[in-house]
Protein backbone atom coordinates (compact mmCIF):
# COMPACT_ATOMS: atom_id res chain seq x y z
CA UNK A 1 0.00 0.00 0.00
CA UNK A 2 2.80 2.43 0.95
CA UNK A 3 6.28 1.94 -0.45
CA UNK A 4 9.37 4.08 0.11
CA UNK A 5 12.26 3.41 -2.25
CA UNK A 6 15.70 4.93 -1.61
CA UNK A 7 14.11 7.99 0.00
CA UNK A 8 16.31 10.84 1.19
CA UNK A 9 15.31 14.09 2.82
CA UNK A 10 17.77 16.96 2.90
CA UNK A 11 17.29 20.28 4.67
CA UNK A 12 19.31 23.40 3.91
CA UNK A 13 19.92 25.86 6.73
CA UNK A 14 18.90 29.37 5.64
CA UNK A 15 21.67 31.09 7.57
CA UNK A 16 24.64 28.79 7.25
CA UNK A 17 23.56 27.04 4.04
CA UNK A 18 24.67 23.78 5.62
CA UNK A 19 22.90 20.67 4.40
CA UNK A 20 21.38 18.29 6.93
CA UNK A 21 20.30 14.80 5.92
CA UNK A 22 17.16 14.09 7.94
CA UNK A 23 16.51 10.75 6.21
CA UNK A 24 19.03 8.56 4.41
CA UNK A 25 18.21 5.85 1.89
CA UNK A 26 14.90 4.76 3.42
CA UNK A 27 13.37 1.57 2.03
CA UNK A 28 10.13 0.57 3.73
CA UNK A 29 6.75 -0.97 2.97
CA UNK A 30 3.54 -0.55 4.95
CA UNK A 31 0.60 -2.86 4.29
CA UNK A 32 -3.11 -2.50 4.92
CA UNK A 33 -4.16 -3.85 8.28
CA UNK A 34 -0.84 -3.06 9.95
CA UNK A 35 -0.39 -1.16 13.19
CA UNK A 36 3.21 0.05 13.02
CA UNK A 37 5.35 1.92 15.55
CA UNK A 38 8.20 4.20 14.49
CA UNK A 39 10.65 4.75 17.34
CA UNK A 40 13.96 6.49 17.88
CA UNK A 41 15.57 9.35 19.74
CA UNK A 42 14.68 12.98 19.08
CA UNK A 43 16.17 14.04 15.78
CA UNK A 44 16.28 10.52 14.38
CA UNK A 45 13.86 11.39 11.56
CA UNK A 46 10.60 9.93 12.90
CA UNK A 47 8.36 12.95 12.35
CA UNK A 48 10.06 13.74 9.05
CA UNK A 49 9.21 10.25 7.82
CA UNK A 50 5.50 10.47 8.52
CA UNK A 51 5.37 14.06 7.25
CA UNK A 52 6.66 12.78 3.92
CA UNK A 53 4.11 9.96 3.82
CA UNK A 54 1.37 12.42 4.76
CA UNK A 55 2.30 14.89 2.03
CA UNK A 56 3.15 17.64 4.52
CA UNK A 57 6.69 17.73 3.16
CA UNK A 58 8.40 16.57 -0.04
CA UNK A 59 11.33 14.17 -0.14
CA UNK A 60 14.58 15.24 -1.80
CA UNK A 61 14.95 12.12 -3.93
CA UNK A 62 13.79 8.53 -4.18
CA UNK A 63 10.16 7.44 -4.53
CA UNK A 64 7.18 7.37 -2.20
CA UNK A 65 4.34 5.34 -3.68
CA UNK A 66 0.92 5.33 -2.04
CA UNK A 67 -1.52 2.99 -3.77
CA UNK A 68 0.75 3.26 -6.83
CA UNK A 69 0.64 7.07 -6.81
CA UNK A 70 4.10 8.69 -6.76
CA UNK A 71 3.77 11.63 -4.36
CA UNK A 72 6.58 13.51 -6.13
CA UNK A 73 4.38 13.81 -9.24
CA UNK A 74 1.53 15.58 -7.43
CA UNK A 75 0.99 19.31 -7.69
CA UNK A 76 0.24 21.32 -4.55
CA UNK A 77 -3.54 21.23 -5.04
CA UNK A 78 -3.34 17.47 -5.68
CA UNK A 79 -1.30 17.01 -2.51
CA UNK A 80 -3.97 18.93 -0.58
CA UNK A 81 -6.62 16.58 -1.95
CA UNK A 82 -4.42 13.58 -1.11
CA UNK A 83 -4.06 14.78 2.50
CA UNK A 84 -7.79 15.39 2.83
CA UNK A 85 -8.97 12.14 1.22
CA UNK A 86 -6.26 9.59 2.06
CA UNK A 87 -4.68 10.72 5.35
CA UNK A 88 -5.97 11.07 8.89
CA UNK A 89 -3.58 12.99 11.13
CA UNK A 90 -3.36 12.69 14.93
CA UNK A 91 -0.88 14.94 16.75
CA UNK A 92 0.40 15.21 20.31
CA UNK A 93 -1.11 18.68 20.75
CA UNK A 94 -4.59 17.76 19.41
CA UNK A 95 -4.93 20.95 17.27
CA UNK A 96 -8.63 21.33 17.99
CA UNK A 97 -10.27 24.68 17.22
CA UNK A 98 -11.34 26.19 20.58
CA UNK A 99 -14.06 28.35 19.02
CA UNK A 100 -15.82 25.31 17.53
CA UNK A 101 -17.99 22.66 19.12
CA UNK A 102 -16.65 19.12 19.27
CA UNK A 103 -19.03 18.14 16.46
CA UNK A 104 -17.70 20.90 14.21
CA UNK A 105 -14.09 20.04 15.08
CA UNK A 106 -14.68 16.46 13.98
CA UNK A 107 -16.47 17.62 10.82
CA UNK A 108 -13.62 19.94 9.73
CA UNK A 109 -12.11 17.57 7.12
CA UNK A 110 -15.57 17.20 5.60
CA UNK A 111 -16.03 20.97 5.52
CA UNK A 112 -12.74 21.25 3.63
CA UNK A 113 -13.87 18.46 1.30
CA UNK A 114 -17.08 20.37 0.49
CA UNK A 115 -19.52 17.89 2.05
CA UNK A 116 -23.03 19.28 2.60
CA UNK A 117 -23.72 20.45 6.19
CA UNK A 118 -26.38 17.85 7.06
CA UNK A 119 -24.26 14.99 5.73
CA UNK A 120 -21.06 16.10 7.43
CA UNK A 121 -22.87 16.53 10.77
CA UNK A 122 -24.40 13.07 10.38
CA UNK A 123 -21.02 11.50 9.65
CA UNK A 124 -19.30 13.41 12.45
CA UNK A 125 -21.94 12.32 14.96
CA UNK A 126 -21.72 8.75 13.71
CA UNK A 127 -17.98 8.53 14.37
CA UNK A 128 -18.35 10.29 17.74
CA UNK A 129 -20.97 7.71 18.71
CA UNK A 130 -18.71 4.85 17.62
CA UNK A 131 -15.95 6.21 19.86
CA UNK A 132 -18.24 6.80 22.83
CA UNK A 133 -18.13 10.58 22.51
CA UNK A 134 -21.68 11.44 21.41
CA UNK A 135 -22.44 13.20 24.72
CA UNK A 136 -19.50 15.56 24.07
CA UNK A 137 -20.76 16.74 20.66
CA UNK A 138 -22.10 20.14 21.74
CA UNK A 139 -19.27 20.92 24.16
CA UNK A 140 -16.26 23.14 23.49
CA UNK A 141 -12.68 21.90 23.82
CA UNK A 142 -12.10 23.69 27.14
CA UNK A 143 -14.71 21.42 28.72
CA UNK A 144 -12.77 18.23 27.89
CA UNK A 145 -9.89 16.40 29.52
CA UNK A 146 -6.68 15.73 27.61
CA UNK A 147 -7.69 12.13 27.00
CA UNK A 148 -11.08 13.21 25.65
CA UNK A 149 -9.49 15.79 23.37
CA UNK A 150 -7.16 13.18 21.89
CA UNK A 151 -10.12 10.86 21.30
CA UNK A 152 -11.86 13.73 19.51
CA UNK A 153 -8.73 14.21 17.41
CA UNK A 154 -8.90 10.52 16.45
CA UNK A 155 -12.58 10.95 15.52
CA UNK A 156 -11.60 13.87 13.30
CA UNK A 157 -8.89 11.76 11.67
CA UNK A 158 -11.40 8.96 10.96
CA UNK A 159 -14.41 10.96 9.80
CA UNK A 160 -13.31 11.06 6.15
CA UNK A 161 -12.62 7.31 6.16
CA UNK A 162 -8.94 7.69 5.17
CA UNK A 163 -6.85 4.68 4.22
CA UNK A 164 -3.86 5.89 6.27
CA UNK A 165 -3.75 7.13 9.88
CA UNK A 166 -0.55 8.94 10.91
CA UNK A 167 -0.19 9.60 14.64
CA UNK A 168 2.78 11.66 15.87
CA UNK A 169 3.34 11.09 19.62
CA UNK A 170 -0.42 10.79 20.23
CA UNK A 171 0.01 9.84 23.91
CA UNK A 172 2.78 12.32 24.72
CA UNK A 173 0.51 14.60 26.77
CA UNK A 174 -1.55 11.83 28.39
CA UNK A 175 -1.34 9.81 31.58
CA UNK A 176 -0.79 6.06 31.40
CA UNK A 177 -4.46 5.03 31.42
CA UNK A 178 -5.55 7.56 28.79
CA UNK A 179 -2.49 6.66 26.74
CA UNK A 180 -3.56 3.03 26.78
CA UNK A 181 -7.10 3.95 25.71
CA UNK A 182 -5.81 6.04 22.81
CA UNK A 183 -3.43 3.31 21.63
CA UNK A 184 -6.23 0.73 21.82
CA UNK A 185 -8.40 3.02 19.69
CA UNK A 186 -5.64 3.44 17.14
CA UNK A 187 -5.08 -0.32 17.00
CA UNK A 188 -8.78 -0.78 16.32
CA UNK A 189 -8.44 1.65 13.39
CA UNK A 190 -6.09 -0.73 11.57
CA UNK A 191 -8.10 -2.95 9.23
CA UNK A 192 -8.00 -4.57 5.82
CA UNK A 193 -8.62 -1.14 4.32
CA UNK A 194 -6.32 0.95 6.52
CA UNK A 195 -2.79 1.18 7.87
CA UNK A 196 -1.98 2.99 11.13
CA UNK A 197 1.52 4.38 11.74
CA UNK A 198 2.39 5.72 15.19
CA UNK A 199 5.48 7.70 16.16
CA UNK A 200 6.27 7.08 19.83
CA UNK A 201 9.05 7.32 22.40
CA UNK A 202 7.24 4.78 24.55
CA UNK A 203 8.84 1.34 24.17
CA UNK A 204 5.92 -0.40 25.91
CA UNK A 205 3.49 1.08 23.42
CA UNK A 206 5.77 0.08 20.55
CA UNK A 207 5.88 -3.51 21.76
CA UNK A 208 2.10 -3.66 21.46
CA UNK A 209 2.19 -2.74 17.77
CA UNK A 210 2.43 -5.29 14.96
CA UNK A 211 5.82 -4.03 13.85
CA UNK A 212 8.56 -1.73 15.11
CA UNK A 213 10.67 0.43 12.82
CA UNK A 214 13.60 1.99 14.65
CA UNK A 215 15.37 5.04 13.24
CA UNK A 216 18.79 6.37 14.18
CA UNK A 217 20.42 9.41 12.58
CA UNK A 218 17.96 9.28 9.70
CA UNK A 219 18.51 5.59 8.92
CA UNK A 220 16.42 2.48 9.51
CA UNK A 221 18.41 0.35 11.95
CA UNK A 222 15.66 -2.11 12.87
CA UNK A 223 12.47 -3.32 11.21
CA UNK A 224 10.95 -6.22 13.13
CA UNK A 225 7.57 -7.85 13.65
CA UNK A 226 6.28 -8.29 17.18
CA UNK A 227 4.88 -11.55 18.47
CA UNK A 228 1.63 -10.36 20.03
Amino acid sequence: MIKLINVNKKYLSKNSKIETMALKNINLTFNKGEFVAIVGKSGSGKSTLINLIGGLDIHTDGNILVEDIDLATLKENELATYRNKKIGFVFQSYYLEPAFSILKNVALPLIIAGVEPKERDRRAMEILTQLGLSEQATKNTNELSGGEMQRVAIARALVGNPSIILADEPTGNLDTENGRIVMDMLRNCASNDRVVIVVTHNETEAQNCDRIIRLQDGKVVENIKNEI
